[in-house]
């Protein structure tokens, strides 16, 4: 168990491309912490400076107050789960797990505690009958066991995990997951876990850090990243579908709020419109966020906004609504399904036309200068490029920090770079 303390931390690569930009973070000892971002963003580069599988160009890691920068891999005590497994194709899975006990020579470990060991993290893990099998007669969830295996069974005070779930199915992913959860709880250590899925950081993190081009955007909790985004950026990934925004304004009329979404006046009521009071905020032109889920459906259409539905993806449980409204804005609206009359499911269709409404408490405000939140004390990195909309599904040009993590799949080449770097060392 130990705490992890990274200050003004820098990579810097050749050709001055910078990949992780004054990176300053604590983390409680035991504490499970969850990198997100999208691709690019220096997220996976930070966790191997942590490792020690890259050089650090300027500022301190800390592992239970020790500076590490000039520790080899194999002396900083973490162990790390790979994105690719990287398996010894030529080993069982026995041998795979046990592996760095066997390169452990001070003290050096007996085969009785190597077998205990190995067959304790295989039967937490529901892998005791692959247990001699090699790894390309197994499926990529059983790969993933074999690989959280390994590295169980070291004696570490950090666990690192570099996008571990990215390379299985859907159904894999939410197993696995779970069992990540559980896996935390028989631990007990402290988790550096890096990730592009906003729902395995939700769902998986004691606190997030939500990291864009090498910046951090925010550091908090799941519930304050979802309620409170610190700007645009946060507000936009955190959350499926994304939050939806409209530019409009912010006015005042004597201590009460106003914006004008889709050309209808609508009041900031609620404790909303008390902190904007609060905090004095100046009328102005925003971004107005509203999340998807804090839309509903509006019987009374005086009150409601009336939209076109332009595509309605049925969900199972809920519809989500891509809808148009009168003055050309495209937003999406979730419907739960469960409340809904036949009648009404039956007006859910390409071209109807409903009403819609949200409340003050659903609503959250952004400067159109920089994409701060109006509501929040922002101490993040401004956003460089305001104005400009976030799109989760347009690909990211990867920057040389993201570029060196990819791996090769396990039947076809030797283990990965990483892998040989740190257990090579040990032998030697």
């Amino acid at each position: 168990m130990a705490t992890v303390k990274l200050t003004n931390v820098k990579k810097i690569y050749s050709g001055n491309v910078t990949a992780v930009h004054d990176f300053n973070l604590d983390i409680a000892d035991k504490e499970f912490i969850v990198f997100v971002g999208p691709s690019g963003c220096g997220k996976s580069t930070t966790l191997r400076m942590v490792a020690g599988l890259e050089d650090i160009s300027e500022g301190t890691v800390e592992i239970d107050g020790e500076v590490v920068n000039d520790l080899l891999p194999k002396d900083r005590h973490i162990s790390m789960v790979f994105q690719n497994y990287a398996l010894y194709p030529h080993l069982t899975v026995y041998e795979n797990i046990a592996f760095p006990l066997r390169l452990q020579k001070n003290p050096k470990m007996s085969q009785d505690e190597i077998y205990e060991r190995v067959t304790n993290a295989a039967q937490v893990l529901g892998i005791t009958q692959y247990l001699t099998r090699k790894p390309k007669a197994l499926s990529g969830g059983q790969r993933q066991r074999v690989a959280i295996g390994r590295a169980m069974v070291k004696d570490c005070k950090v666990f690192l995990m570099d996008e571990p779930l990215s390379n299985l199915d859907a159904k894999l992913r939410n197993q696995m997951r779970a069992e990540i959860i559980l896996l935390r709880k028989r631990i007990n250590t402290t988790f550096i876990y890096v990730t592009h899925d906003q729902t395995e950081a939700m769902t998986l993190g004691d606190r997030i850090v939500c990291m864009k081009d090498g910046y951090i955007m925010q550091v908090g909790t799941p519930t304050e990243l979802f309620d409170w985004p610190a700007n645009l950026f946060v507000a936009q990934f955190i959350g499926a579908p994304m939050m939806n925004t409209i530019k409009t304004e912010l006015t005042k009329e004597g201590n009460k709020y106003f914006v004008s979404p889709f050309g209808h006046k609508l009041e900031v009521d609620g404790d909303k419109g008390k902190l904007l009071l609060e905090r004095g905020v100046e009328p102005q032109e925003i971004y107005l966020g509203v999340r998807p889920e804090h839309v509903t459906l509006c019987k009374d259409g005086k009150k409601g906004f009336p939209v076109t539905i332009l595509v309605n993806e049925m969900m199972g449980s809920e519809y989500h609504l891509h809808v148009e409204t009168e003055d050309g804005n495209k937003i999406v609206v979730r419907i739960s399904t469960f409340n809904l009359t036949e009648e009404e499911r039956e007006q859910m269709v390409m071209g109807n036309k409903i009403n819609i409404i949200f409340e003050g408490k659903a609503m959250h405000f952004f400067s159109t200068e920089n994409e701060y939140n109006l509501l929040t004390d922002n101490q993040y990195h401004a956003n460089d490029d305001a104005g400009k909309e976030v799109n989760e599904e347009t690909p990211v040009e990867e920057t040389p920090a993201e570029a060196q993590v990819e791996e090769t799949p396990v039947e076809e080449e030797k283990p990965s770079e990483e892998v040989s770097s740190e257990e090579t060392v040990e032998e030697k």
